[in-house]
């Protein structure tokens, strides 16, 4: 059992791995799985005790690939406009910069738990409910902000704590 969270990670990166291949009418159910699993794998190991470095880069991986799939899916489907699509290169470039001083700092791949990093994640889970209310440039915008702040803080943590832990909930407490 002390395995679980790590298999429905696993679970979850296949799954994610399938979303811009998928049918459009098959999206949605996969994105809300996808989604609770991503909830319940780190509940269940938080719960149960049963936290590991290993899930933790697991979890890490999981997001970043569930991100991009969504991506390609949401770029296919949706008209993006360019300062959005220009925004998200600008944050991407700004956590690769963040992963590679990490690595040569801590010899690790470092991708935070932080509280924005949360906050941008849930964000990103709900756009695509979001964007039937909401202009895709107001959800866009209101992203592309609290994204950018999450990439900085992270990359204010590598630059500055003296160690690294995955799970610090922000700059300004450290553990």
């Amino acid at each position: 059992m002390y395995y679980l969270p790590n298999i429905i990670t696993f679970l979850r990166i296949l799954v994610a791995l399938a979303l811009p291949f998928i049918a459009d009418n098959l999206f949605l159910p996969l994105y809300l799985f996808t989604g609770l699993t991503d909830f319940l794998d780190g509940w269940l190991a938080r719960k149960m005790n049963w936290t590991t470095p290993l899930g933790a880069w697991l979890d890490s991986v999981a997001d970043h690939i569930f991100f991009a799939s969504v991506t390609v899916k949401v770029i296919e489907i949706f008209t993006v406009p360019l300062f959005i699509l220009k925004g998200a290169l600008l944050i991407l470039l700004i956590r690769c910069l963040s992963y590679v001083i990490g690595y040569f700092r801590f010899h690790q791949f470092t991708s935070l738990h932080t509280y924005l990093n949360k906050l941008t994640g849930g964000l990103l889970f709900i756009s695509p409910i979001i964007l039937f209310f909401l202009p895709i440039h107001l959800l866009g915008s209101l992203l592309l902000f609290v994204a950018t702040l999450s990439a900085f803080e992270e990359l204010l943590i590598v630059l500055t704590f003296p160690k690294i832990d995955r799970n610090v909930p922000t700059f300004f407490k450290r553990k």
